[in-house]
């Protein structure tokens, strides 16, 4: 790793030059998290690694598609999923010149949306408390098993219990009296 002068060789003349080329350590991703998102795009990712520092134009890759990354450390990239061109498993990569990426096989999993159709019950007490019944559609098993399954009152957002892909169970945290939007 370091810089060293670039020089041009042409027949036996060597021409000199006060351009240098950088060799840097490769990139490597260890792991992202979260590991799952919405198979729209817009999950925020942090790219674990090595070989970040000194990036001034770093990207990660998303199976084919390239987005910009943002440092946040020496070992810590954070970029947006993009909308992949077919559900499931995409390869994460990074590159920190957009031309040389990673090849460390870590993936990140695109999920079917969730959508909820009835809560039960619909209401409960201002301090919260109450065990919510959320039935629905796409309601991911592995995002259960990973941590990342939650309940949003509001912005209010309560770990979820997955009971099968049409249900979950979720705590009702305490809220000001009156309707709120649950996701």
């Amino acid at each position: 790793a370091g810089a060293v002068l670039v020089r041009l060789l042409s027949g036996d003349a060597v021409h000199g030059s006060a351009v240098a080329f950088a060799y840097r350590a490769a990139a490597v991703v260890r792991r992202v998290h979260p590991s799952a998102g919405a198979r729209g795009g817009g999950t925020a990712v942090r790219v674990y690694g090595a070989g970040f520092a000194g990036a001034s134009s770093a990207t990660c890759r998303f199976a084919g598609a390239s987005v910009p990354a943002v440092l946040l450390s020496p070992g810590a990239l954070e970029c947006v999923s993009p909308a992949p061109a077919a559900p499931g498993y995409a390869s994460v990569e990074v590159s920190m010149n957009g031309q040389d990426y990673s090849a460390g096989g870590v993936h990140f999993e695109y999920q079917p949306p969730a959508s909820v159709r009835a809560l039960e019950p619909s209401r409960g007490p201002v301090e919260g408390g109450a065990l919510v019944n959320v039935t629905g559609s796409g309601i991911s098993r592995r995002a259960a098993l990973l941590g990342y399954l939650r309940c949003r009152f509001n912005a209010t957002s309560v770990a979820a219990a997955w009971r099968r892909s049409a249900e979950a169970h979720c705590v009702a945290p305490a809220h000001a009296s009156g309707v709120v939007r649950v996701e």
